[in-house]
């Protein structure tokens, strides 16, 4: 084999260097919490889930509404706003009962007598934790019944969960919803939309700006009375003011408990952009509205979703985020955006090099046509004609673009398929 080699000499040239892709079926949920100490954890089910949190929990119940559709998400990221201390306490007083802490995965536990106190429970705990203090942590007893855990230096991750007849409540949070979603972002960006546990105006607000600047989306929901109605200070009205084309609210009188966003988000996000539209569409867990004509006039004057029963069927309407696009173009748009960029990058680094020539700017046309193909097979771009792509004459080019290797620009066209959210028929009958 060797002299063979000698006699007929083979290179070949691998060109298929693979990058990553943008996803665009991955929500995010963005809570404050201290179970687990990484900024982010994948869940693939809501077995997972239900490991690391109770379902009494604003996690838990997000995460059930995402993956309790028919059509779910293979997976989402939950997020962690930074906490640097919780106050606990005993929930319950029993008898001969464990109690326990885990820290940063370390197990401290306490067994009551049969003469139980609050006092001598978290006593108990405390001598536990001493016998193999966690560097970096304090745990204080206050003497009374109650402890503070906490990180020496803050913003330390860390994390702390006990037993059900324990109560651990968080401190104030030392980080904003903001800086939350950088760090998130920071250790997982693979995400499409985001989610958050808090529906607070203010919170959303913020949020929504933080969005406005990433390609992503962001939905949300509130049961503030004031939206349904001509009030010009609620949520709904300060997205609409803004212009927020990045942020989708949907009213429900139930939306702190049911998270109807998260229902919805898990129900559409997995389906192909371009294939759908968010309008008329029916998920498990939400409670309906029930609203008015005037209401419905109100909340759609604000650009706000809802969720109603129309002839007997619980369905989201309108489909819109708070510019009043529509969510479904958004997200086309952005995957659009993404594959366009990617593919163009690939060729780029696969070949030995694109010239500068008309055949180097056939090849980028052609990339760009086989994304924009697929956009037409998705549903989201309409056929006949479906598109039109126009390369640059490289010669036409200036010379100073030239110099720096910079080719442009290529120019397409397309129209969105859209889809029908509204139907007229007219009719004449005779004798």
């Amino acid at each position: 084999m060797a002299e063979l080699d000698q006699i007929v000499q083979i290179f070949i040239t691998r060109e298929t260097a693979q990058i990553d892709t943008a996803s665009f079926d991955i929500p995010a949920v963005l809570a404050t919490f201290t179970n687990f100490s990484e900024r982010t954890r994948t869940y693939t089910s809501i077995t997972g889930v239900a490991d690391d949190f109770p379902s009494t929990s604003n996690v838990y119940k997000m995460a059930s509404a995402l993956f309790g559709q028919t059509l779910k998400p293979t997976s989402i990221v939950v997020g962690r706003r930074q906490v640097d201390g919780v106050a606990g306490s005993v929930a319950t007083v029993a008898n001969s009962t464990a109690y326990t802490v885990t820290i940063n995965g370390t197990i401290f536990t306490f067994t009551s007598d049969v003469d139980a106190t609050a006092i001598e429970i978290v006593a108990g705990l405390k001598a536990a934790y001493d016998l193999a203090p966690i560097s970096g942590i304090t745990f204080v007893d206050n003497l009374d019944g109650t402890f503070d855990v906490s990180v020496v230096t803050p913003g330390t991750a860390w994390s702390i969960v006990a037993s059900t007849n324990l109560t651990l409540v968080n401190d104030a949070p030392t980080e904003t919803w903001t800086e939350a979603l950088e760090a998130v972002e920071d250790s997982n960006s693979v995400w499409y939309a985001l989610t958050c546990e808090s529906h607070v105006k203010a919170d959303i607000l913020e949020l929504a700006a933080a969005i406005q600047a990433r390609r992503k989306i962001y939905g949300t929901s509130t049961q503030d009375t004031d939206v349904p109605t001509a009030a010009l200070t609620d949520v709904a009205t300060a997205l609409s003011d803004a212009n927020y084309d990045r942020t989708f609210i949907v009213y429900l009188p139930t939306a702190d408990a049911d998270y109807p966003e998260c229902a919805w988000v898990g129900s559409q996000l997995p389906e192909v952009p371009g294939s759908n539209t968010w309008n008329f569409k029916s998920v498990s867990g939400p409670t309906v509205s029930s609203l008015t004509d005037t209401q419905r006039v109100n909340l759609r004057s604000k650009n706000c979703n809802m969720y109603t029963r129309v002839a007997g069927v619980e369905i989201f309407q309108d489909g819109v985020v708070s510019s009043s696009e529509f969510i479904d173009v958004i997200i086309f748009i952005d995957w659009v955006y993404a594959r366009l960029q990617e593919a163009i990058f690939f060729r780029l680094i696969n070949s030995k090099k694109i010239p500068y020539t008309r055949v180097g700017a056939t090849i980028i046309e052609n990339e760009i046509r086989t994304v924009l193909t697929q956009g037409v097979t998705n549903g989201g771009i309409a056929p006949n004609p479906a598109f039109t792509v126009e390369a640059p004459d490289p010669l036409a080019i200036s010379p100073t673009l030239r110099a720096q290797r910079t080719m442009g620009d290529f120019l397409f066209n397309f129209r969105l398929a859209g889809a029908v959210h509204k139907v007229v028929v007219r009719g004449v009958a005779g004798v």
